[in-house]
């Protein structure tokens, strides 16, 4: 991978095969061309053609019908020298379905390896729940050694929620990305729920874009850089 390259974090609500939305992502590719793709709630069809086939890409599947998959996807313009997928113990409501993340290795052009975290945090669940998974999830990125960008839904929509999540940014050694247009980013109850954050990579610029609902959330992106 360059040492300065291209994300995006989107929550696509299952649209992302609608021919509404193929029309609408290409014009916004075209716009803000971008190297990696963290998506959450992304359908990948089993007998169909694929939206985002011409990128790499590795699906953490939370949910499966006859018809088609879902979960998290991290999609990207270069190879993937590992991939971890992850469930929640924890099913939302306790019985409806896991929420599940993704951790991908990659090979930067200074030899270094970079680390990307794809998260749809668990809802529906207790505050100790939450805790829970949000702390398993925190256990698996301990080991992890080098840049690192975790980004996602973090169903983070309460004052309580918000004090673990900056519990497990402080943890992990981690950044939170400051991101333009903020009034564009995902609220519940006034709290912005979709985010990004780093650590060992320098951000230049970080922007939510109106996608005008195709999604219940709008997309993120951001540009980043690591040293040669």
């Amino acid at each position: 991978m360059a040492s300065r390259f291209s994300l995006l974090v989107w929550n696509v609500h299952k649209e992302n095969q609608s021919k509404d939305f193929a029309k609408h992502f290409s014009t916004l590719m075209q716009k803000n061309p971008s190297d990696i793709l963290l998506l959450q709630e992304v359908k990948y069809p089993k007998k169909s053609d694929f939206l985002f086939n011409k990128y790499s890409f590795a699906l953490g599947t939370n949910i499966e019908t006859k018809q088609s998959l879902f979960g998290v996807l991290t999609a990207a313009q270069c190879s993937f020298d590992d991939i971890t997928s992850s469930l929640s113990t924890k099913k939302e409501l306790g019985f409806i379905s896991h929420k599940s993340f993704l951790i991908s290795k990659h090979k930067l052009q200074n030899a270094q390896t970079l680390y990307l975290v794809n998260i749809h945090a668990i809802n529906f669940v207790s505050l100790k729940s939450f805790a829970f998974e949000l702390e398993k999830i925190k256990q698996n990125l301990l080991e992890l050694d080098g840049p690192l960008i975790i980004g996602g839904d973090f169903n983070n929509w309460n004052k309580k929620r918000l004090k673990l999540l900056g519990n497990f940014q402080k943890e992990l050694g981690l950044n939170k990305l400051k991101i333009k247009e903020m009034h564009h980013v995902k609220q519940i109850f006034s709290q912005a729920i979709d985010h990004i954050y780093y650590r060992g990579i320098k951000p230049l610029q970080a922007v939510a874009i109106d996608t005008k609902n195709i999604s219940d959330h709008n997309p993120i992106y951001a540009l980043f850089e690591v040293s040669e």
